[in-house]
């Protein structure tokens, strides 16, 4: 018989005699990741495939860099993941990679649905380590996903993993660089506009949302760090790219398609943001432009 290692048994020793056996400790609220989906990248090259440039879907991206440090350039921000570090990537964040330190790499990636955002609020943008016990529940998990029928225990694995790590999270000092932006109002007008068939304006998006222009701006701004206008002028943009990288229409079709007023304004905003004209990204045939660090007002 394998022997009980001494950690257990220590453990155990520790634990009290119940007062009622038959009654214990019972879940108040249990929310479970769904639709998971493991998967590895081992070159530099790979990392913005399939898709060229930024992506940006309705899933959670949980990445594990376990060899050769990459920047995440996620939103605004560039974030340096170094090997032995993870980042969870929200829905409807944009994402790219950027700088690599090598092309070979070894990084897993786990996406998934989960419907209790708020409860992971305080991991938005925040690079964490690779503890032990985080690194052996990730092998478990991959080796569930391998070898398992069904999705019951990689997803049970998942819970627990990010249970984990919320624990090691909260359990950090708060500090200002670390404030991050509550997810539900971003998340709702990235919903709106992404349904919308054409760009929608701060009008539109606060009568969806039962609330005042000024009211809806005052809020992102304070809960977002960012202003509205700003924030669809950048989503408009990401779409633009994709015609660009994707469709056949001409630069000024693209330019109405997205909602700015004229050909004239769509490539200012265009070059501004990435540094080149929208023709010059068209032909140029890399992966994706990199937004230029725009100091928030």
């Amino acid at each position: 018989m394998p022997k009980t290692s001494p950690h257990l048994k220590e453990l155990v020793s520790r634990l009290p005699q119940p007062q009622h056996q038959l009654v214990g400790r019972t879940v108040t609220k249990l929310a479970l990741p769904d639709n998971v989906v493991c998967f590895q990248r081992r070159t530099a090259a790979d990392l913005n495939k399939p898709r060229r440039g930024r992506a940006l879907h309705h899933r959670f991206v949980l990445i594990c860099a376990l060899r050769t440090a990459v920047t995440v350039c996620v939103d605004d921000r560039s974030i340096r993941l170094r090997a032995g570090e993870g980042l969870l990537v929200f829905p409807f964040q944009f994402h790219h990679y950027a700088e690599p330190a090598g092309e070979t790499i070894s990084w897993l990636f786990v996406t998934f649905e989960y419907s209790e955002m708020d409860e992971l609020a305080a991991l938005r943008c925040q690079p964490f380590e690779l503890t032990s016990p985080l690194r052996a529940l990730a092998a478990e998990l991959v080796a569930a996903y391998e070898t398992e029928r069904t999705a019951d225990l990689p997803v049970l694995l998942l819970a627990v993993f990010l249970a984990r790590l919320r624990r090691l999270k909260l359990a950090l000092p708060a500090s200002p660089d670390a404030a991050a932006p509550q997810p539900g109002l971003m998340l709702r007008v990235n919903q709106l506009a992404q349904r919308s068939s054409e760009p929608p304006g701060i009008k539109d998006i606060a009568r969806a949302l039962g609330i005042s222009p000024s009211h809806l701006r005052a809020r992102f701004r304070a809960s977002c760090g960012v202003s509205i206008g700003r924030h669809l002028r950048h989503l408009r943009l990401e779409q633009a790219c994709g015609h660009l990288r994707l469709g056949p229409q001409r630069v000024s079709e693209i330019a109405e398609l997205c909602g700015f007023s004229s050909i004239y304004s769509f490539s200012r905003a265009f070059r501004v943001a990435y540094g080149v004209s929208p023709l010059a990204y068209r032909h140029s045939g890399r992966a994706a432009p990199r937004a230029r660090r725009v100091r928030r007002r």
